[in-house]
């Protein structure tokens, strides 16, 4: 079952905090020269701050909230900032890794929330691609229009006799709020189709704004890794992270504070000037637990309010039509059950017995003999060697009697004889057995022809003891190997279930829309591409924002892709890296094509 634990693939924002994280880790600071020589020694606040913050990868949200209320708290601040000079340099690096933290919780909730309208701006496609889709959207909404056009409380028995079917300005959105006569002379499909349009304009606008935050984000973000070659002290690193507060401060539309100047003094009848605006606030944790705790959550709110106005209608508006059906449905197959209850039982047990035989009788038994083989050695025909020794004892001494009786051999020539019954050579009983045949008669009663008969008889039971006993080593040595060839068929017959149910864990198998997602979002990026500047400087932030969305919308279909995923990836970053040139970008998206398929299937087999 480890299809269950597959993992997701990186972001686009844990990426590049990341990146910036890792550069923080290497920036070379330095301490006030009034340090120098004693061991500099922060606060235990600002120490375990830094210590949860000092990961490669970026904490959890959860966490830095956590993290971020105990250094904001009123009773730890004297404690914990401004105590000396170390305290001022840890509580700038702090304040750095929480600020990039919190630049990449802002960024990728943008990203989450433009890839969900563009989802839904892609259904509002499907269903406006033709004039059938929106006559069945129609249908789909006609009860929910009738209901908001009827008041509920208009629904009373004795109002029944009254009811009229509302008109149409009352069912469809106008099309124009000055001339509500033009909706009453439009078709209903030209009404509902006028809808989507909007609709589909609306999910576009909401997620145009948002690919403008996420471009904004992306090229004015942190930039710790430009001072890795210099000594960097507790100001220029809060210079920095002021710039960056500055940015999250301008996509959140986080309001400045205003600057406290004493009342002015006015003549009579002059007027009061307006206080001047502070350009941002700075970057403490007070504030940057505010960006997650208000400002972004308010930021948010826009993207929810587009999703719950124009998105998609619900799964009861779109499958009510076919939900008429299931009640008859069902109790068509109930009667049919009810009439062939015994055989349906009969095919249950059949199936449960089927399966338990399976797992039972070719995968379990078939692995505990295994362990058994392994732990006890191989198990053959159970013939003993010293019942192939006694048999050929008894032979050898059945011929050298005979010798002895028919030949007259004594001495040296019995053990010659003897010798070659061990080596299996019984020339001399043949040539017995031959001239006994000559009269077959006489020498059956009164010779020696049932004396070889019986003695070739012998030999033939040697021979197969002999045989058995090979046999019986043979399958000793290749126990084992019989063992995993015999369940090599229902391993077979696991593994290929296994990989079904984890390609259909991970979306491999979702067939036309996984391959249409696929399709769709790299035509989005290679039309972005195509349309920008050839000029990287002229680049809008909200293509740059729609770049980064339509390549997380591929990053998340990557998630199907199994062993060539990371192979994908790579693709993927250098679409997003800011370094290549557009060109540069529309070859990896002409290799992508060329390697991975219009369908997405391609790859290394």
């Amino acid at each position: 079952m480890a299809f269950l634990f597959a993992s997701q693939p990186s972001t686009y924002a844990d990426e590049q905090a990341t990146v910036h994280l890792g550069a923080l880790a290497t920036l070379p600071v330095t301490f006030p020269p009034t340090l120098s020589g004693a061991e500099p020694k922060p606060s235990p606040y600002l120490q375990s701050a830094l210590h949860e913050l000092s990961s490669s990868r970026a904490v959890s949200r959860d966490r830095l909230v956590a993290i971020l209320s105990s250094l904001a708290a009123p009773d730890d601040r004297e404690k914990t900032f401004g105590a000396s000079d170390v305290d001022r340099v840890v509580e700038a690096e702090v304040i750095s890794r929480a600020l990039t933290v919190v630049w990449k919780e802002v960024m990728q909730a943008f990203v989450d929330g433009a890839l969900e309208l563009e989802e839904e701006r892609g259904w509002w496609d499907a269903a406006l691609s033709s004039r059938h889709n929106v006559f069945i959207y129609l249908i789909q909404t006609l009860p929910l229009r009738l209901y908001r056009a009827v008041q509920p409380s208009s629904l009373s028995l004795p109002s029944l006799h009254a009811f009229r079917f509302p008109p149409r300005a009352a069912l469809f959105r106008p099309l124009s709020a000055a001339n509500t006569a033009l909706t009453s002379l439009t078709s209903p499909l030209t009404l509902t189709r006028h809808e989507m349009l909007a609709s589909r304009r609306a999910l576009a606008h909401a997620r145009d704004t948002a690919a403008y935050r996420i471009g904004v984000l992306a090229s004015r973000g942190p930039r710790w890794a430009d001072a890795q070659d210099t000594q960097v002290q507790g100001g220029d690193m809060g210079a920095e992270a002021a710039r960056v507060y500055g940015v999250v401060a301008h996509v959140l539309e986080i309001p400045p504070p205003a600057a406290p100047t004493p009342p002015p003094k006015r003549s009579r009848g002059a007027a009061v000037a307006p206080p001047a605006l502070a350009s941002a606030a700075p970057a403490t944790p007070a504030a940057l637990l505010s960006v997650l705790t208000t400002h972004l959550p308010r930021a948010q709110r826009p993207m929810r309010d587009a999703l719950a106005t124009h998105g998609r209608p619900s799964a009861l508006t779109r499958l009510w039509f076919p939900l008429l059906f299931v009640p008859p449905a069902l109790y068509v197959a109930a009667s049919a059950v009810a009439r062939n209850r015994a055989w349906m039982w009969q095919q249950v047990r059949d199936a449960r017995d089927t399966v338990r035989g399976f797992f039972v009788s070719w995968v379990w038994e078939p692995v505990e003999d295994i362990a058994k083989t392994l732990r006890q050695g191989g198990q053959g025909l159970g013939v003993a060697p010293t019942t192939v020794q006694a048999d050929q004892a008894s032979l050898e001494r059945m011929v050298v009697d005979l010798g002895r009786d028919y030949y007259h051999l004594d001495g040296p020539a019995l053990d010659t004889l003897s010798a070659k019954v061990r080596s299996g050579d019984l020339t001399e009983v043949l040539r017995a057995y031959e001239s006994e045949l000559k009269s077959p008669l006489k020498n059956a009663l009164m010779g020696s022809l049932v004396r070889t008969l019986l003695i070739q008889v012998q030999k033939a039971k040697t021979d197969v003891s002999l045989s058995l006993l090979s046999l019986d080593h043979l399958l000793r040595s290749q126990q084992l190997t019989f063992a995993a060839v015999g369940v090599a068929p229902s391993f077979l017959v696991l593994y290929a279930l296994d990989g079904w149910l984890r390609g259909v864990w991970r979306g491999e198998k979702r067939g036309r829309g996984r391959t249409r997602r696929y399709f769709g979002r790299l035509r989005d990026v290679e039309r972005i591409l195509l349309t920008a500047p050839e000029d990287d400087q002229r680049v809008t932030e909200r293509d740059r924002g729609l770049l980064i969305v339509g390549v997380s919308g591929l990053r998340s279909w990557a998630a199907g892709l199994g062993r060539h995923r990371e192979a994908f990836l790579d693709d993927l970053r250098m679409v997003e890296d800011p370094a290549l040139s557009r060109a540069d970008k529309l070859g990896v998206v002409a290799r992508i094509w060329r390697c991975w398929g219009v369908d997405g299937r391609g790859g290394p087999k």
